[in-house]
């Protein structure tokens, strides 16, 4: 058996990316047609009827211009077959039968310090909560937890200060690490812990690691719950509180999702094993790949209040983009006053699993939420409620999917099931691409103008883009790190931007420039971010302005940016006057 201990050196897989055919590698799960330069297939992704998956083999990408699906070869491996990155690169390798070099010595990082450390303070909080009497201890035993789940789930206690763990940690690990595990800062004192007088549930990942933790206060301390921050290792739009025992479950063909780590354990309580939760955040498309990887069937159940009921339509939304044909999604609705834990405490795991087996169908809590408030009995009503129905099944990927939908809600609004599902854009052909006004898709384009410049000009740029890249530098923005990361890959030739859908999406426009249009679209989407994101940019542009460093085009496409700033201040009217006196 090969040895698969070790890290993977990133020019290995670079190469390994680089040298493999994504056309005859895609061609195993889609049937690929030639097109000009590139090969089209129906999108695998999402249902369709005419051809808008789109594959080039010259810049060895992929992109769907239908659901925005993208990325190369091993994004690809990812998506379709639900692997992990470490996992697509093997199975690559596998495909084009290379070995893969394992580096034990890699200057790649290593998290095997963090998920020590976090073993360390797991035993530590669990150790704590195991001495009786204490209040800790009594408001557990209190709420009905048995000692053998807490065992189990390895439940414990941080106390305040945690003096004796933090100083046996550093006997044995860097500062650095002790906060890059997230279970410590460091202030002007020194170190001291991030959960303090809190139940502590350890996250683990689907390796076992503990990865977080999630922290229940006992007294008035706020907020109520607290997880570990967002890291490489530990993210919480990804990761589901849980799972790694949940996978394991024979006994359902379903996973249960709550909204608590409580429910989680007080179901396991009572042999309900399939039972998992969200970590404090609302429950990502992410979640729901990882969740079909394992079953098909997803129930969720949320509080009947309405917040739950708010949570549980996001939910169906992400479903409904995400859903094919044997996926299952149904929806919960304990009484009003109960959550899972305090349901099955009273009722008991016969009842509970039955009103499980007996949840809504996607179809009816769809119709059922788009009625709220509205009167079946008005045909206003009708109407309003089909108009917002038209509107949520442009996210439906699923043919199959669309006509259940409809047929639903023609049985329940009288109305054809043709009428609900015709599209307004079929009867009025719309043949030129129309003005989009949302900012968040304007940022997006800029994106992708950028990065296909990069991908096309990148020498050229470098005359005039020190400004814009020294900025970028100094954002820790989501979005312009990603944009950032995207852009040095480039730069340094990697190949590791090819794996983003955004960059697939800006390598596939072609664009042909001057000199002249290349520098004019370079400041056009920079200025474009910078509006957005830099709070110091109107500052900066006063400068340039003052020192005539502008071209005519640069000004006048600020001016357009200027005049749809909402609620100018009298900073911005001096600099709206500057531009227009500029020449």
């Amino acid at each position: 058996m090969a040895d698969k201990s070790g890290y993977i050196p990133r020019e290995f897989i670079d190469r390994l990316v680089s040298e493999s055919d994504i056309v005859s590698v895609l061609g195993n799960y889609v049937k690929l047609t030639k097109r000009s330069n590139n090969f089209v297939s129906c999108c695998p992704f999402h249902e369709e009827k005419t051809p808008s998956f789109t594959v080039s083999p010259q810049k060895s990408i992929y992109h769907c211009f239908g659901c925005s699906a993208g990325g190369n070869v091993l994004t690809f491996l990812q998506e379709h077959e639900g692997l992990t990155f470490v996992e697509a690169v093997e199975k690559l390798a596998e495909i084009n039968n290379v070995e893969i070099p394992r580096n034990k010595n890699a200057n790649t990082e290593s998290f095997d310090n963090i998920f020590s450390i976090n073993e360390i303070v797991s035993k530590s909080y669990h150790n704590c909560l195991k001495e009786e009497g204490t209040n800790q201890s009594k408001y557990l035993l209190d709420r009905g937890f048995s000692q053998q789940i807490i065992k189990s789930f390895f439940i414990g206690f941080a106390e305040g200060r945690q003096e004796k763990l933090i100083s046996h940690l550093k006997g044995k690990f860097s500062e650095d690490d002790l906060v890059k595990s997230g279970a410590f800062m460091k202030g002007q004192q020194g170190l001291y812990p991030f959960f303090r007088n809190r139940i502590t549930f350890p996250i683990k990942n689907l390796k076992g690691k503990v990865i977080g933790f999630g922290g229940r206060s006992i007294d008035e301390q706020m907020p109520k719950y607290l997880n570990s921050k967002d890291s490489k290792f530990f993210r919480k739009s990804f990761e589901l509180f849980g799972l790694d025992k949940a996978r394991s479950d024979r006994d359902s063909d379903f996973f249960l999702l709550t909204e608590g780590y409580t429910d989680v354990v007080m179901l396991n309580q009572f042999n309900i094993s399939n039972a998992i939760a969200s970590l404090g955040t609302s429950f990502t498309d992410n979640h729901l790949r990882s969740l079909f990887k394992y079953k098909n069937k997803v129930v969720f159940c949320f509080d009947s209040d309405e917040a739950g009921l708010k949570a549980a339509w996001r939910a169906c939304k992400i479903s409904l983009s995400q859903m094919r044909d044997d996926k299952t999604v149904r929806f919960l609705f304990l009484p009003k006053g109960y959550d899972p834990d305090s349901f099955v405490k009273e009722h008991g795991k016969k009842v509970f699993m039955e009103k499980a087996q007996k949840s809504m169908e996607i179809e009816l809590f769809v119709f059922n939420y788009l009625k709220r408030g509205k009167d079946l009995n008005s045909l206003e009503d009708i109407r309003l409620i089909s108009h917002e129905f038209r509107g949520l099944l442009k996210g439906v990927k699923s043919e199959i999917l669309k006509e259940t939908l409809a047929r639903k809600l023609s049985l329940k609004l009288d109305i054809k099931k043709e009428t609900l599902i015709a599209n307004e854009s079929d009867v009025i052909p719309v043949k030129s691409t129309p003005k989009i006004n949302n900012k968040t898709d304007n940022i997006n384009k800029s994106f992708i103008l950028l990065l296909n410049l990069y991908e096309n000009y990148q020498k050229e740029l470098e005359a005039f883009d020190s400004d814009f890249i020294t900025y970028l530098n100094t954002e820790s923005n989501e979005d312009l790190v990603q944009l950032r990361d995207l852009i040095n890959s480039m730069k340094s030739g990697s190949v590791a931007h090819k794996e983003s859908n955004l960059y697939a999406q800006a390598s596939l426009l072609e664009l042909n420039l001057n000199q002249d249009e290349i520098k004019s679209e370079f400041f056009r989407s920079t200025d474009d971010i910078r509006f957005k994101f830099d709070k110091n940019f109107l500052e900066f542009l006063e400068k340039e302005v003052r020192r005539k460093n502008l071209s005519m085009l640069r000004k006048e496409n600020l001016q357009k940016e200027m005049n749809l700033v909402d609620n100018v201040s009298n900073y911005d009217e001096e600099l709206i006057k500057l531009l227009n006196s500029y020449s």
